[in-house]
């Protein structure tokens, strides 16, 4: 049997979805932590902070309840004075963001700090909150842009938080189950333990999609066509956005999905070949899992399959 919206939503709504008052939490908690920044940086100019943009999941609304290893992440692209010349120096960028963060916060220990080779992180240890802090460097004749470090450590990129965050509301907005769907396949890589595959990188392909077929015709359609595309392509069609234009070269990736912003910046591209096959191999399995529940005729039998797509906490029961 097919699962109806109000079933999956139920699973949604009862097992992935934050909460909004849990969001707003969290939300507020960092606002909080800006709040701090930003005085401490009025107080004294000497930081090189111009100021700070909440981006992420939590603010596109598709971050997941926290479980076991997978918790809240927040990301604050955090914009500084320096000449767009250094651009490339992360361990100066990150340095001048650990100051400051010490500096308001004067009890941390180093070991709170977690270098990736584009973010610091900081976490909180009340609410278990992550803090991924992202230097961006504004460039000057390009309002809205600045330069980021790479996520495979290589030449920074070019992009705009903002642009990014309007082209998901863009989509949410033209497909209101577009968040639904993100979260289920979230929980779906989470199970499958593809951390590899980054939820932006998801969330485009979801829109991607979109942008090829239109408004899904179900949550369950919604997912099957997200599977399918994969397990057909096999992620090696590299995915464009019509914002970006014609675009007429593409880079030389296992996995190429194009910034919505910037046609120069691929954010897959941190997926190794053997990467995309174990994705492209779990797809296909979520796939024919997923047809093979719909033709079942008992509810029961329906959700012992959906369980080995979306975990043993997989439930319709809204109780």
């Amino acid at each position: 049997m097919m699962l109806t919206d109000e079933q999956l939503g139920a699973f949604v709504s009862k097992v992935l979805h934050l909460g909004p008052g849990k969001r707003k939490e969290f939300i507020g908690q960092v606002d909080y932590l800006i709040g701090r920044l930003k005085k401490k940086i009025e107080e004294d100019s000497s930081f090189k902070v111009k100021g700070f943009k909440k981006t992420g999941s939590l603010v596109k609304g598709t971050v997941l309840k926290p479980k076991g290893d997978y918790g809240v992440d927040a990301d604050i692209g955090v914009f500084l004075d320096v000449s767009e010349a250094e651009k490339g120096d992360v361990e100066k960028l990150h340095h001048i963001i650990r100051k400051l963060l010490i500096a308001v916060y004067p009890t941390k220990k180093e070991e709170d700090f977690q270098v990736q080779p584009r973010t610091l992180g900081i976490h909180f240890h009340d609410s278990g909150l992550d803090v991924d802090l992202v230097p961006v460097i504004p460039i000057t004749n390009q309002p809205g842009y600045g330069w980021q470090p790479s996520s495979a450590a290589g030449d920074p990129v070019k992009t705009s938080i903002q642009g990014q965050l309007d082209f998901i509301e863009s989509r949410k907005k033209a497909d209101t189950r577009f968040r639904s769907i993100v979260r289920l396949l979230k929980k779906w890589r989470n199970e499958r333990e593809l951390d590899c595959f980054r939820s932006f990188t998801i969330e485009l392909i979801v829109a991607h999609c979109y942008d090829r077929d239109g408004v899904a015709a179900s949550l369950e359609s919604g997912l099957q066509r997200f599977f399918l595309f994969v397990a057909q392509s096999g992620l090696k069609e590299p995915i464009s956005f019509p914002e970006l234009g014609k675009v007429s070269s593409f880079p030389s990736h296992p996995v190429v999905v194009l910034d919505p912003v910037n046609k120069d910046n691929n954010v897959a591209m941190r997926i190794t070949e053997q990467e995309r096959k174990e994705i492209v191999q779990a797809a296909e399995k979520a796939w024919s899992t997923i047809e093979a529940a719909s033709w079942k005729g008992t509810k029961g039998e329906t959700l012992d399959l959906w369980k080995e797509v979306m975990g043993r906490s997989f439930t319709v029961d809204k109780d």
